[in-house]
Protein backbone atom coordinates (compact mmCIF):
# COMPACT_ATOMS: atom_id res chain seq x y z
CA UNK A 1 0.00 0.00 0.00
CA UNK A 2 2.42 2.50 1.01
CA UNK A 3 6.19 2.36 0.41
CA UNK A 4 7.91 3.63 3.64
CA UNK A 5 11.13 3.62 1.64
CA UNK A 6 9.84 5.70 -1.23
CA UNK A 7 11.50 9.98 -1.26
CA UNK A 8 7.77 10.49 -1.54
CA UNK A 9 6.80 9.12 1.92
CA UNK A 10 10.54 10.04 3.61
CA UNK A 11 9.90 13.88 2.44
CA UNK A 12 6.28 13.51 4.08
CA UNK A 13 7.46 12.02 7.01
CA UNK A 14 10.00 14.85 7.59
CA UNK A 15 7.24 17.49 7.54
CA UNK A 16 4.66 15.45 9.38
CA UNK A 17 7.45 15.19 12.32
CA UNK A 18 8.89 18.47 11.78
CA UNK A 19 12.19 17.46 11.26
CA UNK A 20 14.88 20.24 9.75
CA UNK A 21 18.61 19.83 9.43
CA UNK A 22 19.13 22.04 12.95
CA UNK A 23 16.49 19.57 14.76
CA UNK A 24 12.80 19.54 15.47
CA UNK A 25 10.79 22.40 14.54
CA UNK A 26 7.26 22.14 16.27
CA UNK A 27 5.86 25.38 14.76
CA UNK A 28 6.51 23.91 11.19
CA UNK A 29 5.07 20.51 12.43
CA UNK A 30 2.09 21.88 13.49
CA UNK A 31 1.31 23.86 10.09
CA UNK A 32 1.60 21.04 8.38
CA UNK A 33 -0.65 19.19 10.16
CA UNK A 34 -3.26 21.41 10.15
CA UNK A 35 -2.73 22.08 6.38
CA UNK A 36 -3.07 17.95 6.43
CA UNK A 37 -6.31 18.03 8.87
CA UNK A 38 -8.08 20.87 6.56
CA UNK A 39 -7.46 18.61 3.25
CA UNK A 40 -8.81 15.76 4.93
CA UNK A 41 -11.96 17.68 6.16
CA UNK A 42 -12.50 18.87 2.60
CA UNK A 43 -12.11 15.64 1.07
CA UNK A 44 -14.30 14.38 3.52
CA UNK A 45 -11.73 11.94 5.15
CA UNK A 46 -10.92 10.80 8.74
CA UNK A 47 -7.82 13.08 9.66
CA UNK A 48 -5.55 10.29 10.60
CA UNK A 49 -1.55 9.89 9.16
CA UNK A 50 -2.51 7.89 6.52
CA UNK A 51 -5.21 9.92 4.98
CA UNK A 52 -3.10 12.85 5.00
CA UNK A 53 0.31 11.16 3.01
CA UNK A 54 -3.08 9.77 0.73
CA UNK A 55 -3.92 13.30 0.11
CA UNK A 56 0.05 14.52 0.35
CA UNK A 57 0.82 12.36 -2.52
CA UNK A 58 -2.05 12.92 -4.97
CA UNK A 59 -3.64 9.72 -4.54
CA UNK A 60 -6.86 10.59 -4.14
CA UNK A 61 -7.11 13.73 -6.56
CA UNK A 62 -9.58 12.72 -9.16
CA UNK A 63 -8.67 12.95 -12.85
CA UNK A 64 -10.14 16.22 -14.75
CA UNK A 65 -11.91 16.44 -17.93
CA UNK A 66 -8.71 17.99 -19.56
CA UNK A 67 -6.16 15.31 -17.78
CA UNK A 68 -5.13 11.76 -18.88
CA UNK A 69 -3.07 9.29 -17.51
CA UNK A 70 0.55 8.16 -19.58
CA UNK A 71 1.34 5.46 -18.07
CA UNK A 72 1.84 6.43 -14.33
CA UNK A 73 2.34 10.06 -15.11
CA UNK A 74 -1.09 12.84 -15.14
CA UNK A 75 -0.78 14.69 -17.95
CA UNK A 76 -3.00 18.25 -18.29
CA UNK A 77 -3.70 19.87 -21.12
CA UNK A 78 -3.71 23.65 -20.61
CA UNK A 79 -6.74 25.84 -21.45
CA UNK A 80 -6.33 27.19 -25.01
CA UNK A 81 -5.81 31.25 -25.24
CA UNK A 82 -8.50 31.99 -26.79
CA UNK A 83 -10.84 30.09 -24.51
CA UNK A 84 -10.20 31.69 -21.22
CA UNK A 85 -11.74 34.39 -19.11
CA UNK A 86 -12.52 37.70 -21.33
Amino acid sequence: MIDKNSEQYIQFDKLWNGKTPKGVNTSKRDSFRSKMKNACQQGGLEYSKINSFRVFSGELKELDSDTYKVGEVKVTKPPRRHLRGV
